[in-house]
Parts: C-alpha cells; structure tokens; sequence
C-alpha cells in the first residue's frame, strides 16, 4: 500500500518517494544524487558550475554507484551581464577599508563568475548523456536547445523565478505534476 495520496511525482519521475534533490550548484555533487537516488528519491546533479568533463565524470560516478536510478542534470539558463572592469573597480575601491580592516588583498584579481548559461555544448553534453530528468533554472534555454533536450526524451522541467517565468513553463510544453 502506497502511503502518498497522489502519486503523479512518482510516476513523473519514475521515483519510490516524492522527494526531488535541490540542485545546489557549488554546493552538492555525485555523493549526494546517489545518495537520495539510493533511498528512492530523484537525485540531481548541479552542472553550471561544471566543465564539460567534470559533469562527464559526475554522471559515471553516479551511474555506477546508483541502483539503475534516474538522474536529474540541471543547468541555469541566465543571461551574464557584460563584464565592466571599470565599474568593478569602483566597487573594488569604494570597499578597499575593509580590505584593510580585514587584512585581505586589495591587489588580488577580482573573481568573475563560474556560473555558464546552458548553451549548444551543454545540450551535446545531455544528447550524449540522455538523462532521465532535465531541470533548469533562472529561465528556459532557447527553443532550438529545448527541442533538441525534448528530443532526447528526458523529462524537462523548470523552477519558476518570476511571475513570467511561471505563467510561460506550460506554453514551452513542460510537463504538470
């Protein structure tokens, strides 16, 4: 006897419980999907911080290591701003007291983002990996990619982070729980 009255995640998913691992970019990685993929949950792997072959070699690792379990790959879908030296500098600057009053380097590079966007190679990377599940945030990717993910037949869904985000998941054909 099933204790979940409604039992469409499960079925979505092709998962035992409903519990569906965040994708914590920078902060989780294979250990974790496998572990919640091991107790019957969807585990998930965060790829926008990962170089095509680190996400190569988080995908063996699970797959190795999971009981035949879906796996999530989830990838952002935002647009980086321009890179402006110029006006990081004037941050840099306007914060140098407390570079010194924290004795950190005033003179070390300022760090840029390692966040990538989902774009043509990391939709390669999913038509080769096939996936069960495709999970992004921050906004859907291009139509074309979309298309070419769909094609694969993994499941794709997507968090919602604005108000239009949400009222347009459907109309890219996105699947309801």
């Amino acid at each position: 006897m099933n204790r979940w009255p409604d039992t469409r995640i499960l079925e979505l998913f092709n998962i035992a419980l409903p519990i569906l691992q965040a994708p914590m970019a920078g902060a989780t990685g294979s250990a974790m999907a496998i572990a919640v993929a091991n107790a019957g949950g969807l585990g998930s792997l965060p790829c926008a911080m990962l170089t095509p072959d680190q996400i190569l070699e988080e995908v063996a690792i699970f797959r190795q290591h999971s009981s035949n379990a879906p796996l999530n790959l989830n990838f952002f879908c935002h647009q980086p701003p321009p890179r402006d030296d110029a006006r990081a500098e004037r941050w840099k600057l306007a914060l140098k007291p407390y570079y010194q009053e924290l004795g950190a380097d005033f003179d070390a590079p300022t760090p840029v983002s390692s966040r990538a966007p989902f774009d043509s190679d990391s939709c390669a990377l999913v038509e080769n990996l096939r996936p069960e599940v495709v999970s992004f945030h921050f906004g859907l990717p291009k139509q074309a990619l979309l298309d070419r993910v769909r094609a694969t037949g993994a499941t794709i869904i997507s968090s919602a982070s604005t108000v239009e985000e949400a009222g347009a998941s459907p109309g890219e054909g996105l699947k309801k729980p």
